[in-house]
């Protein structure tokens, strides 16, 4: 049986009108095409729907009893209907997203700030974990988007850069290679390094980067996170190497920053998403938001310079 939409419109309006001629007009048909078209669903239902002589309309026991139930479903899909609208709308929904620490504190807050003041009927879930595990669950479809660095991945996932990142270390204001501005790897061999998160990209590279570049260099101190990482630094423990993005929302009280030498540890900061998968209107409004806010200004400091000294400020 293939009833046709047409045929449950043009039954709700003789229901509703208990006329045929008015029921046509209402839904744009000719009288004798309508009437045709009502005969056909009663032969598909095998029930005579409606009593009706050339003066009178009514709805049979079997019409009653079908348009209590097609109200219903009417209902449903009007429902769904504005729901559908609500989403396309941005007045409901659910943006889920996942996020390296990194970056969840100091670039995505306040996009996610201003993002939730717009569209406060919008739940956002809000996932943090390192690399590997972000992009696991843009592939199991728990999050629609990863904020995070480029890795080397298979296909099915798409990248799109936002801005490129740079690894610093971290030190006492007071240490003995805050004269210079760049910091070259070798002169890291006799500090006490602290690193986060063994299962981290950022450690990860680090680590690479002391084995060739640092004569072999192992970290002393792992830390679950970059707050209990510059704690130590501050305390005497040593230095660290974390993501410049991070620093603006930490407390660098008495501490301070150098980059790199070569090979520069840069690191592409973007999107990924499921190259298969077309984003929610939620999503969507949120990736625009950030591809449109200003960047962080990370430009590496150029090799060989020395660091310049800043007056104090007053009441610093």
């Amino acid at each position: 049986m293939k009833v046709r939409l047409r045929q449950i419109e043009g039954f709700l309006a003789v229901a509703e009108t208990l006329s045929f001629s008015r029921a046509a007009a209402k839904i744009g048909m000719t009288q004798p095409a309508f009437s045709q078209m009502i005969r056909e669903l009663e032969s598909l239902l095998e029930l005579r729907l409606f009593d009706r002589t050339t003066r009178h309309v009514a709805l049979t026991p079997a019409g009653r009893q079908l348009l209590s139930q097609m109200q219903r479903g009417v209902g449903e899909i009007e429902s769904a209907c504005r729901n559908a609208l609500s989403l396309a709308r941005l007045e409901r929904g659910r943006l889920a997203l996942a996020v390296l620490p990194s970056l969840a504190f100091g670039f995505v807050m306040p996009a996610l700030a201003e993002f939730r003041a717009a569209y406060p009927g919008i739940g956002i879930h809000l996932h943090e974990d390192h690399n590997a595990m972000l992009l696991e669950k843009v592939r199991q479809h728990e999050v629609e988007f990863a904020l995070c660095g480029y890795a080397d991945t298979d296909a099915g996932l798409h990248f799109e850069q936002l801005f490129v990142d740079e690894l610093v270390c971290v030190m006492p204001a007071g240490h003995r290679h805050t004269s210079l501005a760049v910091l070259p790897w070798q002169d890291l061999r006799d500090e006490s390094m602290i690193v986060v998160s063994a299962s981290s990209t950022t450690n990860a590279r680090v680590r690479d980067a002391m084995l060739r570049h640092a004569g072999g260099k192992v970290a002393e101190y792992e830390v679950l996170n970059m707050v209990t990482a510059l704690s130590m630094v501050r305390t005497g423990f040593g230095v660290t190497i974390i993501p410049r993005v991070a620093l603006a929302e930490l407390n660098m009280r008495g501490l301070v920053f150098r980059s790199l030498g070569e090979p520069r540890p840069l690191r592409r900061v973007g999107l990924y998403r499921r190259s298969d998968h077309m984003l929610s209107p939620a999503a969507e409004q949120f990736r625009r938001l950030l591809i449109e806010r200003p960047m962080p200004d990370l430009a590496p400091v150029p090799a060989g310079r020395r660091a310049r000294r800043r007056r104090p400020r007053p009441g610093a």
